[in-house]
């Protein structure tokens, strides 16, 4: 077993983290910028008239949304996602500035955990200094768990909002307005995969919250868990690990956990261990130590006498990644996760959490319109729709958006539209509001350009 640590260099890291999550500025702007591009959103960009796609330059005039525009002041503008003076920055930092916005304010935070197995989120540790927590004098005693957060009303980033951002940027009347409503649905969107991507660490499924207590070396108030510590060391923002693959699921919240067992939360809970749920150190019997939880197991034997080596001996999972180290002294077992074990998790972990942000953010996108001309009319057709109401649009040549068909869709049929084809215009544009067959909340648009018609 190596020896080499990080302490010498997390000592080095000034900026606080009470309790936080995976760092913001860092892994979690990282995290969101390579969701966004592993997605099918430059393209969505690209078909509704942002030609751009992901850099497209999209404006929040700072009037319009002074305390947004303060929070995101607040940031370090040599990380990408403050816009400048005129409140315009690209889609794609618009995405990575609402993943970093998620921890603000930091009460915010305790809403990123979520045991699959208790269903409970964030609870209050009773681990201080003299009868005072360490930082976490901002956090509530109970958080809303991150599978409910995402769709809570006291939630500035929820789904409802992104949906409602998302429809006024096709259905908005002129170029100014669709570009802030954008942006907003981006900042929303880059939310809410920061906090799908919480579920990563495994103390936040595994009710570990003293794990995000640990001094991390910059002071008293630098607080926080070590491992997402060590990814932002390890990877910061341009090192994040593209997504091996894309998750994806028919309910949001399956993204999060799953009866299945497949969502994010569970994955990890039941995979690797955390600071304070590792299995139980204690004197050497025919009994094999106690685990806190049924997963991860031991293996049915393990080797002692390696165990009794200075180096200590490993634990590995089926896949071959380290999750706990162990030592045996005077017939003591006792368990641990250095350092370097948690960069084998993680380096396993960074691609599986972007897999699910990008399933997550490709989900929320998910609603797509084919749009067709024939003899002289507009059809509007998509699979997969239930019942809303479908508003079909014509933008003229000044970018201008003018509705010329809205009507309820009761489901059951792939037409949701046909309307003459109008005598002016650049573009046809159609925004679907409503629920997928799944009973999902989806808002689908859809696009066609005139010229050659």
């Amino acid at each position: 077993m190596k020896k080499k640590s990080l302490a010498s260099v997390l000592a080095l890291v000034l900026a606080a983290n009470s309790a936080g999550a995976w760092e913001a500025q860092t892994t979690h702007a990282g995290l969101a910028e390579q969701a966004a591009l592993a997605s099918r959103l430059h393209h969505r960009l690209v078909t509704l008239g942002f030609n751009g796609g992901l850099f497209e330059p999209l404006t929040i005039p700072p009037a319009d949304a002074k305390a947004l525009i303060d929070d995101l002041h607040l940031l370090s503008p040599t990380h990408g996602a403050v816009p400048d003076a005129r409140g315009r920055q690209t889609a794609l930092a618009w995405i990575s500035a609402g993943a970093v916005l998620a921890d603000v304010p930091a009460a915010h935070g305790a809403n990123h955990f979520y045991d699959p197995t208790t269903h409970h989120g964030w609870e209050r540790p009773s681990r201080g200094v003299g009868g005072v927590l360490r930082g976490v004098s901002t956090l509530p005693d109970r958080g809303v768990p991150a599978p409910d957060w995402v769709v809570d009303k006291a939630n500035p980033f929820n789904l409802a909002g992104f949906l409602d951002q998302y429809a006024k940027a096709v259905a908005a009347s002129t170029p100014g307005e669709r570009s802030r409503a954008m942006a907003a649905a981006l900042i929303t969107a880059g939310a809410m995969i920061h906090t799908l991507g919480d579920l990563g660490t495994p103390s936040r499924v595994r009710s570990d919250e003293e794990a995000h207590l640990d001094p991390l070396g910059g002071g008293g108030e630098d607080v926080g868990s070590r491992m997402e510590r060590i990814a932002a060391l390890a990877y910061g923002r341009l090192g994040v690990p593209l997504p091996g693959r894309v998750i994806t699921r028919l309910h949001l919240r399956d993204y999060f956990t799953s009866l299945d067992g497949s969502g994010l939360a569970d994955q990890i809970s039941t995979t690797y261990f955390s600071p304070n749920t590792l299995p139980v150190s204690g004197r050497m019997t025919s009994v094999s130590p106690t685990l806190a939880r049924p997963l991860p197991a031991l293996p049915a034997k393990l080797n002692l006498v390696a165990g009794g080596r200075d180096e200590g001996a490993t634990v590995y999972n089926k896949a071959g990644t380290c999750i706990a180290r162990y030592r045996v002294e005077h017939s003591i077992i006792s368990f641990s996760v250095d350092d370097d074990c948690m960069l084998e998790q993680l380096a396993v972990i960074m691609p599986e959490v972007a897999a699910y942000e990008t399933g997550l953010l490709d989900f929320l996108l998910r609603g797509e319109l084919a749009l067709a001309v024939d003899q002289g009319q507009v059809t509007v057709s998509a699979k997969g729709l239930g019942a809303g109401t479908i508003d079909v649009l014509v933008e003229d040549d000044r970018g201008v958006r003018t509705s010329i068909g809205r009507t309820p869709f009761p489901g059951g049929s792939e037409e949701l539209a046909k309307i003459a084809m109008p005598t002016y215009g650049t573009r046809v544009v159609a925004v679907f509001s409503g629920a997928d067959t799944a009973g999902e909340p989806i808002v689908a648009v859809g696009a066609i350009p005139l010229s050659s018609h």
